[in-house]
């Protein structure tokens, strides 16, 4: 135990060791405005499309197993047999277009998370490099021996990215850049 206190860094403050403690710690031991930055995940809705997918194809399946298959188009004439079985092609290929938009919606939502991922692994490696006096009740940087407000911690661990980190680079440009 004592080995582990002196390689802590000393507070800024107080100059001391003793009650110095990794800000996860602090975290972990109830500290919630050290909280860690969230990591970024896309949450795309995918209720409805299921929903009206499965009221797609249910209505397809009964007309196709239950009328048909108890001869109940007997009487019917022939075009409203072609209609139900358009209807119902329909309904299945509506129900198929609406899985790729969803499926779609869920990788575009992948690709934007994965934008901010590098920001997010920058304000995870300033999180885990900060300390807390629990004398103090300071956070401070080890590297730059400074205490830190609770804004400078939250602007330390910020994962704001500019707009323009955030836009793909378009193929055609970054192609011509690279033959000249």
């Amino acid at each position: 135990m004592v080995s582990s206190r002196s390689q802590l860094p000393s507070c800024p403050v107080c100059q001391r060791r003793d009650q110095v403690i990794k800000l996860q710690t602090a975290y972990e031991a109830g500290l919630e405005h050290v909280a860690p930055p969230v990591m970024p995940v896309a949450k795309v809705p995918m209720t409805p499309f299921i929903i009206t997918g499965f009221a797609l194809v249910a209505v397809g399946v009964f007309f196709i197993l239950i009328l048909s298959g108890v001869g109940g188009y007997a009487d019917w004439p022939g075009w409203v047999q072609v209609l139900q079985a358009v209807l119902t092609i329909a309904a299945i290929v509506a129900a198929l277009g609406l899985s790729v938009v969803a499926f779609l919606r869920i990788g575009r939502g992948d690709l934007e998370s994965q934008k901010l991922l590098p920001a997010w692994d920058r304000a995870m490696e300033n999180w885990n490099r900060l300390y807390f006096c629990k004398r103090n009740d300071t956070a401070f940087d080890p590297q730059t021996n400074k205490a830190l407000s609770d804004a400078e911690v939250k602007a330390l661990i910020s994962m704001d990215v500019p707009a323009a980190a955030l836009q793909v680079p378009d193929q055609t440009q970054s192609t011509a850049a690279s033959h000249q």
